[in-house]
């Protein structure tokens, strides 16, 4: 039993002598001391200067002057106006209509036509004549 207990204390002292070593918050290396110098130089590049400070008292300025403005709608009836004229801009007219009918007729005349290779075999013969063609001497 002693030596359960003088084992358990010898642990316990070597488990913190080791843990009081090299703390790498308290005494960091030369690297990481790089490190944290490069990190403090992007933090201290990217904080706020008077320019940010100037833009951000501008933007705060244009916004309370805009408070005030009416907005362009007011009311339900003239976002009713602006619905029922965006809606009658996209509207089919009948000259729409009729160019659509023109295009459907013109599709459908041409889908009888034959093609130029109907078969795999008129397709190779033309591959097999174009590589010939083109073939270096």
């Amino acid at each position: 039993m002693n030596k359960l207990l003088i084992a358990l204390i010898a642990g316990t002292f070597a488990a913190v002598a080791g843990a009081q070593g090299t703390n790498p918050v308290t005494n960091p290396s030369p690297a990481v001391k790089d490190k944290q110098a490069t990190v403090d130089a992007a933090t201290k590049a990217s904080t706020e200067t008077a320019e940010t400070r100037a833009q951000e008292a501008k933007g705060v300025a244009d916004a309370k002057a805009a408070k005030g403005t009416p907005k362009a709608l007011p009311t339900k009836q003239d976002k009713a106006k602006a619905v029922d004229a965006a809606t009658a801009a996209s509207t089919p007219t009948a000259a729409n209509r009729a160019q659509e009918a023109k295009g459907v007729a013109d599709a459908k005349a041409m889908k009888n036509d034959p093609k130029a290779l109907p078969t795999t075999k008129d397709k190779q013969k033309a591959v097999d004549a174009s590589t010939k063609a083109n073939a270096s001497p």
